[in-house]
Order: C-alpha cells, then structure tokens, then sequence
C-alpha cells in the first residue's frame, strides 16, 4: 500500500498577513514592545516564527505595521466637520470597536526603538494629516491638541478605566470632550 499523498494547504497571504497584524496588535498592546515576542506572536498568529519574520522582516517592522494599521484616521476626516467633536466620542464610546492604538503607543515608551517609531507613526499618519485637514491658523499645534486630549480619553476609559465607558460614562463628561475637540477644529 502506497503511502497517500498530500499536496501542500494553500496558503493566503492576504489572510495570514492580517492575522499576525491582529495578534500583533493584541500583543502589543498588551505587553508592550519590550515583552513582546516574535514567537508568542506567531503562536498568537497561527503560525510560526519564519512566516512572520517573513512578512514583516523584524521586530521592529511588525511594531510597525501593526501600529499604523491602528491609527487610520481617514475615515474622520469623510463626516461634518461641524460634528467632528460628536463623531469622534462616538466613536471612542462605541464598545464594539477595538481601540488598541493608545495603549500600544502608552507602551512603546520604555523602549527606545519603538518609542522612535510610535513618534514617527504618529507624526506621519496622525498629526500631519490631521493638521492638513484643520488647516490655518496653528494646525500643527491644533491638531496635537486633539491628540493629547484623545490619547488621554480613551486611555482613560478604554484601556485604564477610571471612567466607563458605554452607559455608565458620565454624560457631561462625553460633552466636554465632544465640544473641546469641537472647539479645537472651529478655532478661527
């Protein structure tokens, strides 16, 4: 009897890729750069070592990908801009979205390499957008202001809960930051 032959699991490396892109987030935003490692990612993955270094080359380069696939902020740029202050605590209220990117970014500062890429990230696919979109007078400085307030909201309802967030956050608080960040973007 001929041992039968199995002809190798297609792979999908669309589907492989955004898989360790999850698990790294996950990992990442969890523990931090510093504790995270390639192979518990790739176990987290499904996979292994070598598919991700394969993908995303290092350490490094995961951290990377994983964390600007976090920050898309296109999207809040498409709404009104009258209501960018409610569409945004919208957003950070909705329970159902996974907000990783805060906490990933809160914790690559005890680590040099990713401290410098988070900075980068941010700077490029944050701040430098966001300060386009606002526009004259002081966008730069604007738009860090709206990033320092929503780092700060969601790590402090999200991932450090001091407020809860859903039906227990306090409405006046929501409010607040809704016309605060509103503010921000009116500024004449």
């Amino acid at each position: 009897m001929s041992p039968i032959k199995r002809s190798p699991k297609p792979r999908n490396a669309a589907k492989t890729k955004a898989r360790i892109l999850a698990a790294a987030q996950q990992v990442f935003s969890e523990q931090g750069y510093a504790q995270a490692g390639i192979r518990g990612i790739a176990v987290v993955a499904d996979t292994t070592s070598p598919m991700l270094l394969r993908y995303f080359g290092s350490k490094a380069g995961l951290f990377e990908a994983a964390l600007i696939e976090t920050v898309r902020v296109e999207d809040l740029f498409e709404g009104s801009r009258a209501k960018f202050g409610e569409n945004l605590i919208g957003l950070f209220l909705d329970t159902a979205l996974e907000l990783k990117a805060p906490s990933i970014v809160a914790l690559s500062t005890g680590h040099s390499d990713a401290r410098d890429i988070a900075t980068r990230v941010i700077a490029e696919r944050v701040v430098d957008p966001l300060a386009i979109w606002l526009g004259p007078p002081d966008a730069h400085a604007r738009a860090l202001q709206i990033i320092m307030l929503a780092m700060g909201f969601v790590l402090f309802t999200r991932q450090f809960p001091v407020v809860r967030v859903g039906k227990g956050v306090d409405r006046k608080l929501a409010k607040w930051f809704a016309q605060t960040l509103q503010a921000i973007v009116d500024q004449p």
